[in-house]
């Protein structure tokens, strides 16, 4: 018959072919298929079974894939290094990187690897942090190659590898492997890594604001524009600072005098809320009410505030913000959905918010209009929209602006009806 049978015949007539090989003779024949003493000189050690050491270079038994792998030159010395066997066992011979820089042998199933190319010697890299450097692209992503064994941190609690870019992988059993690199990483530096108020990054490196770029950590974060460079905060706490009239009602049906409040909303691509000012009593035209409401504490990635202005005559005050606050919550929740926000997290949302956000705010002149039977008067309603870059330099960059005794960092525009006009101010500052 020949072919296929005469070499099933051959093989049962030879049961070297079938027989399995032990350790090591697996490790010898690997030995003889890359040139033997010839080529990797003089065998000068054996761990029996387990690993053959030559001058510069050894090949180890894998038990777990029942092979051999060589490791030689600068990783082989980095290997030695660290412990040997002890440091882990060989799964690929040393293979060249497809950036055709540098070279590898990765270790223990995958899960470790030391990677040299000409500037920056043998370096490892393992667990966490070598899987976010995989997924970034190895050495192909912006972090580029590592320049250091993973390290413990100072302060005790973390891992990092710095990279050849002027990048980093921190890590921590908190917040895990995060990327941090470029300008927010030597802010970071600067402020004393992770013993800075800031702690470990909790995010890589990602799209912000307006062309910007951010990394959250565990108490805050860094942004950065270039034409403003980074910023250092914390989160952003927004208040309402108060109410100016510069021009009363006509229609007072009480008093001669307005006595006004504000239902105030805020919605953010996470979050909304609804609050009520006090009413103001006896308010005439050029006179301030300077006040004092937080309305939102977190991350700047973008606010809308809307503002309704109401006169106090016969109606429940607490009456209507109940019904802003219903009008408000079902709005934001339909906007979230429609936009895509979740399940969004991180500093990539401000993108996003940045040319979507206003619909997670109503027009509520026409919701109050259409769902309240107001027994007060309504004067106006507007609002107000920051995106995440605004809120990052107003709250840390700006100084406050003063208005008959307000301070303020944004405000409504002129809010009339009825013969009157008002402005409402707000403030931000970093928590």
């Amino acid at each position: 018959m020949g072919g296929v049978a005469d070499v099933f015949r051959a093989e049962r007539l030879n049961p070297e072919i079938w027989r399995i090989r032990t350790p090591e003779e697996i490790i010898e024949r690997k030995y003889n298929q890359l040139g033997g003493q010839a080529v990797l000189g003089p065998v000068v050690s054996k761990e029996e079974g387990r690993v053959w050491f030559m001058n510069g270079s050894c090949i180890c038994y894998n038990a777990d894939r029942r092979a051999a792998f060589e490791i030689h030159g600068a990783i082989y010395e980095k290997w030695r290094a660290l412990g040997g066997l002890a440091f882990g066992t060989p799964c690929t011979d040393e293979t060249a990187t497809p950036d055709n820089s540098g070279r590898y042998n990765h270790f223990n199933g995958f899960t470790a690897s030391i990677y040299w190319s000409p500037a920056t010697g043998a370096n490892a890299i393992y667990g966490a942090i070598r899987e976010k450097w995989a997924a970034m692209g190895w050495e192909r992503s912006v972090l580029g190659y590592p320049v250091t064994d993973e390290l413990g941190t100072p302060d005790g609690v973390g891992r990092f590898n710095h990279f050849q870019h002027g990048g980093s992988i921190y890590w921590t059993p908190q917040t895990g492997a995060n990327a941090v690199w470029g300008a927010i990483r030597q802010h970071w530096e600067s402020m004393g890594w992770e013993r800075s108020y800031l702690g470990y990054p909790t995010s890589d490196e990602m799209d912000f604001s307006e062309g910007g770029r951010a990394n959250t950590f565990q108490n805050g974060g860094i942004y950065w524009w270039p034409d403003v460079g980074p910023i250092d905060l914390r989160d952003v706490v927004v208040h309402y600072t108060g109410l100016h009239c510069f021009g009363e009602t006509d229609w007072d049906q009480s008093s001669n005098s307005d006595e006004p409040y504000v239902i105030l909303s805020i919605a953010t691509p996470q979050v909304n809320s609804t609050v009520r000012s006090r009413v103001y009593d006896d308010v005439d035209g050029r006179e301030a009410r300077p006040d004092l409401l937080e309305l939102y504490r977190g991350k700047p990635y973008g606010i809308v505030i809307g503002t309704v202005l109401m006169e106090n005559d016969f109606g429940n005050p607490d009456h209507y913000k109940e019904t802003v606050e219903t009008i408000v919550n079902s709005t934001h929740q339909a906007g979230l959905v429609a936009l895509g926000f979740i399940p969004l997290v991180g500093p990539v949302i401000s993108t996003l918010a940045d040319a979507f956000i206003t619909p997670l705010m109503p027009d509520l002149a026409d919701a109050i209009n259409d769902a309240l039977d107001t027994g007060d008067d309504k004067i106006g309603s507007a609002n107000v929209v920051l995106t995440g870059r605004q809120m990052v330099l107003l709250a840390a960059r700006t100084q406050n602006s003063n208005h008959y005794g307000i301070g303020f960092k944004a405000e409504t525009p002129l809010i009339s009806g009825g013969g009157a006009s008002y402005k409402a101010y707000f403030g931000l500052v970093p928590a």
